[in-house]
């Protein structure tokens, strides 16, 4: 997950086009926010997973809560945010670590965050449909 947006970064360079990391958004606050935000929770939920991946009795309760608690913040921040103009457009950074991180919740035992959200779900669905996302969805 460390090198995601390096290797996005420089996959979206090379046709001279940058959309993932359009020089416009460096210092839109706004979308800056948005993007580190998802960062912070797709980071938290691979914390989780990786604590889980432990041996029972070696796994910190402590890191575990903390982890769910953060995730869930983040979803009902998420909730209230993707209706707004920089979730709105074509698929950045933002998007796609926004994506990751339900994605992972959901298919490494976390749970689906989206799950009593509806705006956060619709938004999740509509980005499960894009061809780029089926295309590169893990099997």
């Amino acid at each position: 997950m460390e090198d995601s947006q390096i290797i996005c970064a420089y996959l979206d360079s090379l046709d001279g086009k940058p959309r993932f990391r359009d020089a416009r958004r460096q210092f839109d606050w706004d979308y800056q926010r948005l993007e580190f935000s998802a960062r912070s929770m797709c980071e938290g939920i691979c914390v989780w997973v990786r604590e889980m991946a432990r041996p029972p009795d070696e796994r910190s309760p402590t890191v575990l809560a903390h982890e769910i608690a953060r995730a869930k913040r983040m979803a009902d921040v998420f909730e209230g945010r993707v209706a707004d103009p920089p979730m709105r457009g074509p698929p950045t950074m933002a998007h796609l670590t926004l994506a990751v991180a339900l994605d992972v919740a959901a298919k490494r035992g976390f749970g689906d965050l989206s799950d009593g959200r509806p705006q956060l779900a619709a938004w999740m669905q509509s980005m499960s449909e894009l061809p780029s996302m089926q295309k590169t969805a893990p099997p």
